[in-house]
């Protein structure tokens, strides 16, 4: 059995678009939505962190039911921090996955220190796996958040990172001198074991398929939609204890072709779903 979670928020504002996922795909979705957490625009990094601790503890929460219910959860949200609460989830549920794979066109690993933009969206990894960050003498506010949604730093040496084509300065020096074990699509299986439960984190801009006109941040150069799928069946032998998808722009998503292809993908890697 399988529990499928809508999580309707980029950066912690919300975006009902996402839902529509629901109407698309024939397998039920439960759109994770708080009613004290409705704003679409949060200027305020502060407030952002608040509102995402609260937005991913609660998925964390379900999450952690659906696994003690001996069910596998999936979720597909705005952001990868969403991973956070999905991990926590997990670890609640006392079924820490042994590996975790993380398919994305970026390094997702900047801190305050290497970042040049103060954009969230860039450092859900380094969160995940617990990096110590300050911002200039302010309080350790990525701390704060993982301890909002419950969620221990996962090891690094047991993350697998690809393929990470677009890296940062300060960035690329970071992933490098990490435990991270990063690679190409091609060699993903060579660092797997099929007795190792395996969470999936799928970035959806990991794939270079300008067909695919509403994927977020498009980067050249990548794996295109047919080598994505041809992977997905592959790792589709694996147990997998739970997957994450980071969604696309819905509202640039015309005749949802995007939408549909990403479910397709999910189909594939989550058979008989």
């Amino acid at each position: 059995m399988r529990r499928r979670f809508l999580v309707p928020y980029l950066m912690g504002q919300r975006r009902d678009g996402l839902a529509r996922v629901a109407q698309l795909d024939t397998a039920p979705w439960q759109v994770l939505a708080l009613p004290s957490r409705s704003e679409t625009k949060i200027a305020d990094k502060g407030a952002q962190m608040a509102s995402m601790g609260e937005v991913y503890a609660g998925l964390a929460e379900q999450v952690r039911r659906a696994v003690q219910a001996g069910e596998q959860p999936v979720s597909i949200s705005g952001d990868c921090i969403s991973t956070l609460g999905m991990l926590a989830g997990l670890q609640q549920a006392g079924c820490e996955p042994q590996r975790i794979l993380w398919l994305d066109a970026h390094g997702d690993f900047h801190t305050w220190g290497t970042t040049q933009t103060q954009y969230l969206g860039g450092m859900p990894l380094a969160m995940l796996v617990g990096r110590q960050d300050r911002r200039q003498n302010s309080r350790d506010a990525i701390a704060a958040l993982r301890r909002a949604v419950g969620v221990r730093p996962y090891p690094e040496r047991r993350v697998l990172l690809s393929d990470a084509r677009d890296l940062d300065p300060g960035e690329d020096v970071a992933l490098r001198a990490s435990d991270i074990v990063c690679c190409g699509f091609g060699e993903i299986e060579g660092h797997l074991r099929p007795e190792e439960s395996l969470y999936v984190h799928f970035d959806t801009d990991v794939m270079d398929a300008a067909e695919l006109a509403a994927l977020k941040y498009h980067v050249g150069h990548g794996p295109s939609y047919a080598e994505t799928a041809a992977l997905f069946r592959r790792l589709a032998r694996y147990p997998i204890a739970a997957v994450s998808v980071s969604a696309w722009h819905g509202d640039r998503d015309a005749g949802d072709k995007t939408a549909l292809a990403c479910l397709e993908l999910l189909h594939l890697l989550l058979p008989g779903s």
